[in-house]
């Protein structure tokens, strides 16, 4: 006989502390109901029934929306004329971001002084066969390095030198599928071959295209009776108190680009985390944090819509002893 459980349904538009600065409403986020607990019995354990999350995150973010391009010969950053590239906040199909990075570079050239004209500036294009983006020298015989916060840092690494190893985050390179080079800089030298050559182009790895491919929902609060912690393959800032990791999948086999465009994610956990209770203690409050995939609090450009979770809650047991039998 299943144990009998009751629900904790949470908005997280009812959250009474702990938001944050800047508009993000993902994190230190504490839930409590005014005056009593937020549910009253013998709670054996909780777990996670659904989520119900709006995704409202572009994929392209202030903070993670620029690199630079250094023109000249190879050096270090401080001798060459340093271009900033920056592309506005949203969200973005593969197709529309190539444009808008070349926009960009054009844009950030004609500031310098002399300006660079669009046929001095590299361009960008985006396969929607292999899902990759490629920079592409430009017409005009320039020279032009990469570099950006995370994925190519912005020291240059000379032969015998050691490498210098980037940090843990993101900026718009690794969300177009370029991976952390700590060893070498990318160069485009033009002009530019004919195709199908590729001399001369920097092609990305498979781009996520999404800003983050999941979400690790947190809370300390329900994880504090857990005896032991959760584990993770990666080395990030977030390894513990998970109550569940929201992929941003729509959960059905479709050729659509999740997180180019706004959606709603509903997942309900079949086999969902049991998180230990104690039967001495209500549930008085709770905490939520919402973590990226590099481990980071998760971030938004713009205020996000709410979203709900579900938890179930089961009741201990009680023994009856002149029936031999549990009841509830």
């Amino acid at each position: 006989m299943p144990w009998t459980n009751a629900s904790i349904v949470l908005n997280s538009r009812d959250a009474t502390g702990g938001v944050p600065q800047n508009g993000n409403l993902y994190n230190n986020l504490k839930f409590n109901a005014e005056n009593q607990n937020i549910i009253q019995g013998q709670i054996e354990s909780i777990s996670v029934a659904e989520v119900n999350f709006p995704y409202d995150i572009p994929n392209v973010q202030a903070g993670s929306n620029t690199f630079v391009l250094f023109n000249g010969p190879l050096g270090s950053p401080g001798q060459n004329a340093g271009v900033n590239v920056t592309v506005d906040p949203g969200f973005y199909t593969g197709t529309e971001l190539a444009e808008a990075v070349t926009n960009a570079m054009i844009a950030a050239g004609a500031t310098v002084v002399p300006p660079f004209q669009a046929d001095d500036m590299p361009t960008c294009i985006y396969s929607t066969t292999t899902n990759q983006f490629s920079f592409v020298p430009p017409v005009n015989a320039e020279e032009w390095i990469i570099a950006s916060s995370y994925t190519f840092p912005y020291v240059f690494v000379f032969e015998g030198e050691p490498a210098k190893i980037s940090g843990l985050g993101k900026d718009i390179l690794s969300i177009m599928g370029y991976v952390k080079n700590n060893a070498s800089v990318p160069t485009l030298t033009g002009p530019a071959p004919a195709p199908p050559s590729t001399t001369g182009y920097i092609v990305s790895g498979a781009a996520p295209l999404a800003y983050t491919q999941y979400i690790d929902i947190c809370s300390p609060q329900l994880c504090k009776f857990q005896f032991f912690r959760d584990g993770s393959t990666t080395n990030l800032a977030r390894r513990s108190d998970v109550i569940c990791r929201l992929y941003i999948s729509n959960n059905v086999a479709t050729q659509e680009e999740e997180g180019t465009r706004p959606f709603v994610i509903n997942r309900q956990f079949n086999n969902s985390r049991v998180m230990r209770w104690t039967a001495d203690n209500a549930v008085g409050t709770i905490d939520v944090n919402l973590y990226d995939d590099v481990g980071q609090p998760l971030t938004t450009t713009w205020a996000p819509r709410s979203y709900q979770i579900t938890f179930n809650c089961y009741e201990t047991p009680k023994e009856d002893p002149a029936k031999n039998v549990q009841t509830y």
